[in-house]
């Protein structure tokens, strides 16, 4: 079903003009100007190029999606009558639900299915996917935690089951099964890199051209180690459930911002460009010049792969977590923590108040003394003045969408 209704129409009959939007401007500012018209938006008047603009007025954000969602909804027509919902993780503390139309969703399938494209991916050929999928009984008899969609030639396999015992029989079915692109959820891919950087070797499919994630931000270590270990490059996609920004990853390695995937203003606060987007895909829910929270830097020059769509030097993700300590200290990411650390598997930093920090770590056999010591050290170097314990678990507890929140708070009661 899902081949005969997103598929088919999303590969033959909207992809084709995504393509030529690749490089050429003309046909890049008539498709968005088709767009806006089938929407019912107003001209933009800044044509295909991003503005740059530096006053909020008149801008959405996710607390006015999340307390009045009625607002933004449109009412069923011709063009929307079938209807579906889309919910986020809630990482950031903020789930959503986004009531979304069959085009859309359409819509979603083609521009994947371009980055896709742009990784050598062509219909019919293998791939598989380490994401949220529930792929397996949650204690499977034979040690298969995936499963075959014999349809999109797909081998879908579990997030949730990754651990120090199972993480080899995964790499050992990848290899079996050979696909030419891997999407996964960078921590997952992450955890195999890691399995194979301390066993010393590297990933033996032959088939393989790039590895595609999604869903989580992609740090710079994480894909250092996915290419060196699978032996090819991974090219990152950036979305949100609202629907409103999408950034690819071309051939040469430069994140491209899509502009033909909505109208996309940057705004500049302190220096930071956040993305604003108005929805150029979604009759059901209407998303005029709403904040992302997702925050970039641009680059100065556009790409040698030739399109015509603005080069992202970076991208910064989300408003990450931020843990105020009793003397008022502000703590962001803590990635550094778990860098370079050969035994650790998967690692989570659990924050339980009165400046006490938890490392759960999932080794990949044992896990020493000086390695423990060595994380605790890691923390302390950045967060000096607190209290940090290590705990050793076979596994990291997924959430419903099968990925773990790297860095947690769980207030706790201090012992007297």
């Amino acid at each position: 079903m899902r081949e005969l209704v997103r598929g088919f129409w999303a590969r033959y009959c909207l992809y084709p003009r995504l393509a030529r939007n690749e490089r050429s401007p003309e046909a890049l500012a008539s498709y968005i100007a088709q767009r806006r018209r089938s929407l019912g938006l107003a001209p933009a008047g800044h044509g295909a190029a991003p503005r740059r603009i530096s006053d909020t007025a008149g801008l959405i954000s996710k607390i006015d999606l999340k307390t009045r969602p009625a607002q933004f909804l449109r009412p069923r027509r011709l063009g929307s009558l079938i209807r579906g919902t889309i919910k986020t993780s809630g990482s950031t503390g903020q789930p959503l639900t986004v009531i979304q139309d069959l085009a859309c969703v359409l819509r979603e399938e083609a521009f994947v299915y371009r980055q896709l494209r742009w990784i050598g991916y062509r219909h019919g050929e293998r791939r598989a996917s380490l994401r949220g999928d529930m792929a397996c009984a949650a204690a499977p008899r034979d040690g298969r935690y995936w499963c075959r969609d014999w349809v999109g030639n797909m081998l879908l396999m579990s997030s949730y089951h990754l651990s120090a015992q199972t993480v080899g029989a995964y790499i050992e079915a990848l290899e079996r099964f050979n696909p030419t692109v891997i999407h996964a959820y960078p921590s997952s891919i992450a955890t195999l890199a890691n399995w194979l950087k301390a066993n010393g070797r590297r990933y033996q499919g032959t088939a393989l051209r790039g590895i595609m994630t999604s869903s989580e931000t992609l740090l710079p270590e994480v894909r250092a180690c996915v290419d060196a270990t699978f032996g090819v490059a991974t090219f990152d996609w950036y979305g949100q459930a609202e629907r409103v920004v999408a950034i690819g990853t071309c051939e040469q390695g430069n994140y491209h911002l899509l502009t033909d995937y909505s109208d996309v203003e940057l705004l500049d606060t302190e220096g930071q460009i956040e993305l604003v987007g108005t929805s150029l895909n979604n009759r059901a829910t209407i998303l005029q010049r709403y904040r992302t929270g997702d925050r970039v830097t641009l680059a100065a020059q556009g790409c040698a792969c030739g399109r015509v769509f603005p080069v992202i030097e970076s991208v910064h993700g989300r408003n990450e977590r931020v843990i105020v300590l009793p003397d008022g200290r502000q703590v962001g990411p803590l990635g550094h923590v778990f860098k370079d650390a050969a035994q650790v598997l998967e690692g989570q930093i659990i924050y339980r108040g009165n400046a006490r920090f938890l490392l759960r770590v999932v080794p990949m056999t044992t896990l020493s003394p000086d390695v423990a010591a060595q994380l605790v050290a890691n923390l302390l170097y950045r967060v000096p003045d607190v209290e940090v314990e290590v705990e050793v678990v076979g596994a990291i507890p997924r959430g419903p969408n099968g990925k773990f929140e790297f860095l947690s708070v769980v207030e706790e009661p201090q012992a007297r």
